[in-house]
């Protein structure tokens, strides 16, 4: 019996974690199917180099920076959204395993710059002033991670940096980089943050 138990709930941990991936990789195919209604073409907006990716990596450094004394800070407001956040994700209905982290990290990466940055921000671009392009996509962005508005926020305030990058190397593939690497910190980061939930947890039980 417990070995039935726990075969159903390493299911569910798998199919959830499927879930999250096959929304991601949807998005992407959405972006690609926008493009071409857009006439926002992806493929000439991506030029991998060895400079692109390390100015991807460069690029990451702020928001990590960010996280960083996100994680640290104090503050009522961000401490309490901080906790509420912890909380969500150690219930989220998955494992956050070092390779799902990097499926995720990538997944976002990609795909989520392709929708914003590659189709949104360009297609605006085309008929407004880059700033507004910026900031219309990012809206759009941050009301897709809206869980809260704080957090909605922070990701279009994070979105808006990312479509700055792109704005000024008018390569996609730098704030791909920069977005997967930060997922992959701010992921590790939520991992560690979830054991130290479940062993309070378990102290307080």
């Amino acid at each position: 019996m417990p070995e039935e138990h726990s075969n159903q709930d390493n299911d569910k941990d798998a199919n959830a974690f499927v879930v999250v991936m096959v929304g991601t990789i949807l998005l992407g195919l959405v972006a690609f199917g926008l493009s071409f209604l857009l006439h926002t073409p992806l493929a000439p907006q991506l030029f991998l180099s060895f400079d692109a990716v390390f100015l991807g990596v460069i690029a990451t450094l702020p928001p990590v920076l960010f996280l960083w004394w996100f994680s640290n800070t104090d503050l009522p407001a961000f401490a309490e959204f901080r906790r509420s956040q912890i909380k969500f994700f150690a219930e989220v209905g998955f494992r956050f395993t070092p390779l799902r982290i990097v499926l995720m990290a990538i997944g976002a990466g990609v795909c989520e710059e392709l929708m914003f940055r590659g189709v949104l921000q360009s297609w605006i671009d085309g008929f407004a002033p880059i700033i507004t392009a910026i900031i219309l996509s990012n809206i759009v962005f941050g009301l897709l991670h809206m869980r809260t508005v704080l957090y909605a926020v922070i990701a279009g305030g994070i979105g808006v940096y990312f479509g700055v990058i792109y704005a000024l190397t008018d390569n996609l593939v730098v704030p791909m980089v920069a977005h997967g690497l930060y997922d992959a910190v701010a992921l590790e980061y939520t991992r560690r943050a979830i054991v130290l939930y479940h062993q309070n947890s378990g102290e307080r039980a």
